[in-house]
């Protein structure tokens, strides 16, 4: 692998684990059951509008060790009933000579259970460049518009399910799960959406830690593991692995996963407007 397509490699890894915090496994199999999709109060939900979240995405090989770019998320109100998230990938500067990354988000989704209505992503990534749009329909379906870079326009049908979501709700619906009703080895499936397919992804609870993170200090947290795919970038030998504080929050705060050159981390690098104190930081 060139230095080029390593960087590149690397960077896109770390697209995919920052807004969804995990990998696809397979394509999505309707015969599986679904993380369970509930209602949640407003006043009990882990995040409310106004909240930013910034994640800073670093590689490590031997001794290198360096920050690579962030990601930003934010939520607003678009209305009584739903809300409005949009996420930016964006390389630091001195990396854009490797390879640039200007990447934007956009969802909107029911403030009671996180089920999104519409999502569009515009990607820029090097030479490379794609849009999607999707409308959900009641019947969990989606209808997707993708836009290539050659102004190519694809129209299709996702069979999508229940537990079906694009990157951006996946991040909240995720920090909205019953943790209360989960157990250390617990595995469950749920799938996303992106461009003109539908993945399944599997999600295993290992049980409480603590961590420390540069900048922030140190948290009681609830760690995760996703099943990651073997290939140019996973040797698919080890999980991807997550970290999110131990209370109201549910903030992100770790993401770590070894790529066949070295490993890909995301830690938390600021945050606005948390709904709730953040209890799990201990110093």
């Amino acid at each position: 692998m060139t230095t080029t397509a390593a960087y590149k490699s690397i960077l896109l890894t770390f697209i995919l684990l920052s807004l969804s915090w995990l990998l696809p496994a397979q394509e999505q199999e309707p015969e599986k059951p679904c993380l369970p999709v509930r209602e949640v109060p407003v006043s009990q939900l882990a995040f409310g509008a106004g909240e930013k979240i910034t994640i800073i995405a670093s590689y490590t090989w031997g001794v290198v060790n360096t920050d690579v770019g962030t990601v930003s998320l934010e939520v607003a109100e678009k209305s009584t009933t739903q809300f409005q998230a949009t996420g930016r990938i964006q390389t630091a500067r001195f990396f854009n000579a490797f390879f640039r990354v200007d990447d934007y988000y956009e969802s909107h989704f029911d403030k009671s259970n996180m089920r999104p209505t519409y999502f569009m992503r515009d990607i820029h990534e090097g030479k490379y460049s794609i849009q999607n749009y999707y409308r959900y329909n009641t019947d969990h379906s989606i209808n997707a518009r993708i836009i290539r870079k050659d102004g190519s326009v694809q129209d299709t049908l996702l069979p999508g399910r229940v537990c079906t979501f694009d990157f951006i709700t996946l991040f909240y619906f995720l920090r909205n799960l019953d943790f209360g009703a989960m157990k250390p080895g617990d595995v469950s499936p749920i799938s996303f959406a992106i461009d003109e397919e539908v993945f399944e992804l599997y999600l295993r609870y290992d049980g409480k830690d603590e961590i420390r993170i540069q900048g922030q200090g140190t948290f009681r947290c609830l760690k995760f593991s996703a099943q990651t795919v073997a290939g140019i970038v996973f040797d698919g030998k080890e999980d991807l692995r997550f970290w999110i504080s131990d209370d109201k929050n549910r903030v992100p705060l770790f993401i770590e996963s070894p790529v066949v050159v070295g490993r890909v981390t995301g830690r938390l690098g600021s945050y606005e407007n948390l709904r709730f104190p953040l209890t799990s930081k201990i110093k």
